[in-house]
């Protein structure tokens, strides 16, 4: 049965269009290959896979170079872990008087942090053939997607540090287990 393309559909496939397997392009659009091949060579662009693999995040809507057994990416995986560690930080800051709060929101706010790398900047893909911009929009989908796991990561692993500093306060101060 023949189904009208949207435009949400049709920029989909113009934007993702070789930079994914067609099956996961077809696959994420609930139509079938052959017709998003046709829809690519409509719209004039290759839908002949390059380059590195890249694989759909329902969480966070995004292409990702990887995701963990529960189809997320890095990124989510790590959101999820931090708002664990937060709800726990949480928990044993109620532990803590008062002052002790006041003080610790304060020295916290004071810590230094290590700079992160910049995002990787979109290609320049003008006066491109279209497999060589296809590939350079690929690569740069992977650098963004592993740029973003880092950053996921160093967010979690900052929020763990500062729930084990609290976990030490509370247990110093005899406020129950920690």
């Amino acid at each position: 049965m023949f189904r009208e393309w949207t435009l949400r559909e049709t920029l989909f496939v113009r934007d993702y269009a070789g930079t994914v397997p067609l099956s996961a392009l077809s696959r994420h659009l609930r139509r079938d290959a052959r017709d998003v091949a046709r829809e690519c060579a409509r719209l004039g662009v290759p839908f002949v896979y390059m380059g590195t693999p890249l694989f759909w995040c329902d969480e966070c809507a995004s292409w990702a170079r990887r995701l963990d057994r529960s189809g997320r990416c890095e990124k989510c995986s790590n959101r999820a872990y931090l708002c664990n560690i937060e709800a726990e930080t949480a928990e044993l800051l109620a532990r803590l008087p008062y002052d002790q709060r006041e003080t610790y929101a304060v020295t916290e706010a004071e810590r230094g942090a290590r700079v992160l790398e910049p995002p990787p900047p979109p290609p320049r893909d003008e006066g491109m053939a279209p497999r060589d911009a296809v590939a350079a929009a690929t690569a740069y989908l992977a650098a963004r997607s592993d740029w973003e796991g880092r950053k996921a990561k160093r967010d979690r692993r900052t929020a763990q540090k500062r729930k084990e500093r609290i976990r030490a306060k509370v247990r110093a101060l005899g406020n129950g287990p920690a």
